[in-house]
């Protein structure tokens, strides 16, 4: 069995923001709690200049 890392989680959603047309990324705007969370597919989108939104749930919390 191979193990995930947070590279291939990375990788796997800059491949997805790449297809995309808009990412929408529900998110509760803190730092990622490790490499390939949120806030770096987020930061991918914003460098690549994919358009983005976040939507920011009221009760959203960790």
């Amino acid at each position: 069995m191979t193990e995930s890392t947070s590279e291939a989680h990375q990788t796997g959603s800059e491949i997805l923001v790449g297809l995309s047309d808009e990412l929408l990324a529900v998110w509760d705007g803190k730092p990622a709690r490790g490499f390939g969370g949120t806030a770096d597919v987020v930061a991918h989108a914003e460098r690549t200049g994919m358009p983005f939104r976040v939507l920011r749930p009221e009760d959203a919390g960790r």
